[in-house]
């Protein structure tokens, strides 16, 4: 009995003891976590502004993807690496500015090319409070532009349509990866991809919008009228689509990746060159 009686208090001791032992450990391991993120601010806030100076230095009258701040860069040193990506905002759609107009019908032709109930627009119009009507929604009408395209999750947007989907043989590319809030609204052919291309005006087709990047893989278009020298490009086109286009970016968006063994911790900025201001970041 007594043998039993030590037994059982050894092991409630050492149940204990153990228990105690995790609690540090886990503990230890949150203020490494803390400490590693504090570090990584401070690394990627001191990489950051050699980041943007990449981005002001480019080539001032128009921006392309052969342009230096569209390659990937890798800044090293003994305790890591900083991974760094960049693109440009206005390859995109910006959702603030749909409205019942041009860009409106530019809206409504992406939701065609990605296979998107058209009526989706009234609802994002209806939620920033350019129209008059009804959602169904659990949160409350903002009536405001957008802060994050993720808010098209509350507006009702089918999660599929929003991240992509497959339909029979073809697959169909998110809204959310064809879109921004920050942009200044107009795309730069230079960048934008062929989903975007095709929704600038119905004549567009798979094959014009392939004819558009690869003549620009070739030599960047330094002014939209430099559209037509693209075969099957016509004046009537160029002239439809001339208040949506551009052949410069103003905003970026900045991608960061610090790796420290086998630590990871990642950070993301929107720069506006025209105004030199960052108009967001994160560390994720």
């Amino acid at each position: 009995m007594i043998a039993i009686l030590a037994l059982f208090v050894f092991l409630f001791s050492t149940y204990y003891v153990l228990d105690a032992y995790y609690t540090v450990k886990s503990t230890q391991r949150t203020v490494e976590e803390i400490y590693f993120k504090i570090q990584s601010s401070y690394a990627f806030l001191h990489v950051l502004p050699f980041v943007i100076e990449t981005i002001k230095r480019d080539e001032p009258s128009f921006d392309s993807l052969q342009d230096s701040w569209a390659n990937p860069m890798v800044f090293r040193s003994e305790r890591g690496e900083i991974s760094v990506s960049i693109y440009d905002e206005e390859r995109f759609l910006n959702l603030n500015f749909v409205d019942d107009g041009n860009y409106g019908k530019f809206f409504e032709r992406l939701l065609k090319v990605l296979a998107i109930d058209p009526a989706y627009k009234k609802a994002l119009l209806v939620w920033m409070g350019k129209q008059e009507g009804f959602l169904e929604t659990d949160s409350p009408i903002k009536r405001a532009p957008l802060d994050s395209k993720e808010e098209l999750y509350w507006i009702g947007f089918k999660r599929e349509d929003l991240l992509g989907k497959q339909l029979g043989e073809n697959f169909y590319p998110g809204l959310l990866s064809l879109t921004t809030v920050h942009s200044k609204g107009k795309i730069n052919v230079n960048t934008a991809n062929a989903y975007i291309l095709m929704a600038l005006d119905q004549r567009i087709d798979q094959t014009l919008a392939s004819k558009i990047i690869e003549r620009r893989s070739r030599e960047p278009f330094k002014k939209p009228e430099d559209l037509l020298m693209v075969e099957g490009m016509t004046l009537d086109i160029l002239y439809a689509i001339r208040d949506l286009i551009d052949t410069k970016s103003s905003t970026f968006h900045i991608l960061m990746e610090l790796k420290v063994g086998e630590r990871k911790a990642s950070f993301e900025a929107v720069y506006d060159r025209s105004a030199d201001k960052i108009l967001y970041k994160k560390i994720l």
